[in-house]
């Protein structure tokens, strides 16, 4: 059940990120473990701050001119770091509360969708365990429900009225057995959520947390935000709408990296505790590029406006007009 190699671990999250967004089109790129760790970025971070604000303060006439972008850079990587932070702060839950209930609705949105065949083919729905009559039902309907309905118009009624109620009962019918299948199937989401979620909790306030230093810097350098964000001397950086872009593509592709790298392992370790409960196609959920593209929207979002917040971005208009839409 567990992963055997970082390369599947690697090939679950750019299949995620696929499915985040197809025009991303990135690819996932290992780093290797012997990086410098977090506490010496930090370190080095805090040092050259200190360096550079200490040698504005002796600048002269040229003082407005923008600073290089070394500069810029490491004041991003800090605003980034810091404002990131903030969100796992134990003293300030807020935000991971209103992020993990609106991530509980989405996936049990995917489970139901899932359970109920929703984008498989005949064949794929052919090939599941049945495991209750509901469920048998619900795949037959939707297999030959077309054909049911081509049935119904073919007869001829006294009425209009008489048609249109056949074809009301048959929706009913449908709603009805979808329900019934899906409470039978849901003491099985339970489980897979309560350990989903805190797994992904212990994710975000440890490991991502205690990372947030290389996680901002390797996001800011590989995104090239520094020439995007040159600004006079004095004014903090931030990254303007033409550098949303790529920003967002460098960050949820390292982000997605980190979790399934991280918590991907603990997740199915929790699911293998209460898996003679639940049926080889709940347990299959649990490694469903889906399920990771979901966490990437939920909680990047989150991040964005937060970070939008701080000063650190500016979303592009047409980014804001699609949430709306949303």
């Amino acid at each position: 059940m567990l992963f055997t190699s970082t390369r599947e671990k690697l090939d679950l999250a750019s299949a995620a990120l696929r499915l985040r967004d197809e025009q991303l089109g990135a690819r996932v790129v290992f780093f290797e473990p012997d990086q410098q760790t977090n506490a010496e970025l930090d370190s080095i971070t805090e040092a050259v701050i200190a360096e550079l604000q200490a040698v504005r303060q002796v600048k002269g006439p040229d003082s407005a001119l923008p600073p290089p972008r070394a500069e810029v850079e490491i004041e991003l990587i800090a605003l980034l770091r810091r404002a990131l932070e903030e969100l796992f702060d134990p003293r300030r839950g807020s935000f991971l509360r209103a992020r993990l209930e609106a991530l509980s609705r989405r996936i049990t949105n995917l489970y139901f969708e899932s359970e109920l065949g929703a984008g498989l083919s005949p064949e794929s729905l052919q090939a599941r365990a049945i495991a209750f009559p509901e469920q048998a039902l619900c795949y037959v309907l939707a297999k030959h429900k077309s054909a049911l309905v081509e049935s119904l118009g073919a007869l001829r009624y006294d009425s209009r009225e008489v048609h249109r109620e056949a074809q009301e009962r048959l929706q009913r019918m449908e709603r009805e057995l979808q329900v019934a299948f899906l409470s039978r199937s849901a003491p099985e989401l339970e489980k897979v959520l309560e350990v989903f979620l805190d797994v992904l909790t212990d994710f975000l306030r440890e490991r991502f947390r205690a990372n947030l230093g290389e996680f901002a810097w390797q996001v800011v350098r590989e995104a090239g935000s520094a020439s995007h964000a040159l600004a006079p001397a004095g004014h903090v950086p931030r990254i303007p709408p033409k550098g949303f872009a790529r920003f967002r593509e460098v960050f949820e592709r390292h982000f997605l990296q980190e979790l399934v790298l991280h918590a991907q392992e603990p997740l199915l370790l929790g699911l293998q505790e209460v898996q003679d409960a639940l049926r080889a196609q709940t347990l299959a959920f649990a490694r469903d590029p889906r399920v990771f593209s979901t966490v990437c929207s939920i909680l990047c979002e989150g991040f964005y406006d937060h970070l939008q917040a701080e000063g650190v971005l500016d979303l592009p208009r047409q980014w804001r007009e699609g949430r709306d839409r949303g």
